[in-house]
């Protein structure tokens, strides 16, 4: 993502206490390029980091990625949520913020998936703790009604508890590596890892590969379902968009 200025549009709640701040260091010259480096390294900082347990995240709750995707929390129950995206598009899948959507419409195809397994016993998340689940995906083309359906086995690991800095600020996150194997493949076909911010119950970054790329998703601002009203959701892509 871009690297735009920190910002948090979260309430004082959603707001990670006791993180360090990257200090602010002027260019003032060549003699000083090691020290401007180093306090603007964005690196991950190892921590130590309490187990977090399952979110709970209710209806209402919004976060930004970047400067204009929203998604919002438009249903919650106890084993799934429903999330609505700017374009109208909805996802509906598990608390597991790891495991694929169970159902999500795409331009031209609806895709809903299957698990096989328990993925939810990753949590409490803690460094070295493992889960493998099978998915059976069906994609349905609207215009043709053609399906394909495919199969892969995700293998899940916490790797560590780091500082993540994001535009909305550093947070202290758990750091998840997916990666989703094909039956008669033995290399991954995708590896997708999150940074997960127990402050939010909710991940500040996301990494995959995509069109040959390598692409990254960094939160910008967090809203609690209790004010983020559609005229303060504007009023956040609006600053993010003068940013």
């Amino acid at each position: 993502m871009t690297p735009w200025p920190r910002t948090v549009a979260a309430s004082a709640a959603l707001a990670l206490g006791g993180c360090t701040q990257l200090p602010a260091v002027p260019f003032q010259g060549d003699s000083l390029l090691e020290q401007t480096r180093s306090a603007l390294d964005t690196r991950p900082q190892r921590i130590e980091l309490a187990p977090a347990a399952r979110p709970n995240l209710q209806r209402g709750d919004t976060f930004v990625f970047g400067r204009s995707t929203v998604s919002r929390v438009s249903a919650a129950s106890a084993q799934s949520l429903t999330w609505t995206l700017a374009d109208g598009r909805s996802l509906h899948g598990t608390r597991d913020f790891f495991v694929p959507p169970l159902a999500a419409d795409y331009p031209g195809r609806r895709v809903e998936s299957t698990i096989s397994g328990q993925p939810a016993s990753l949590w409490p998340l803690a460094a070295g703790k493992r889960v493998s689940f099978e998915e059976t995906r069906r994609t349905t083309w609207t215009d043709t009604g053609h399906v394909a359906t495919v199969r892969r086995r995700w293998d899940c690991e916490v790797v560590d508890a780091r500082v993540s800095f994001v535009p909305a600020g550093d947070f202290a996150t758990w750091h998840v590596r997916c990666s989703a194997y094909s039956p008669r493949f033995p290399l991954p076909m995708q590896t997708i890892t999150w940074d997960y911010a127990p402050s939010l119950g909710h991940y500040v970054r996301r990494s995959w590969f995509e069109d040959r790329r390598q692409r990254v998703a960094m939160l910008s601002a967090a809203l609690p379902g209790g004010v983020a009203t559609p005229a303060r959701i504007e009023a956040v892509l609006a600053r993010l968009a003068a940013e």
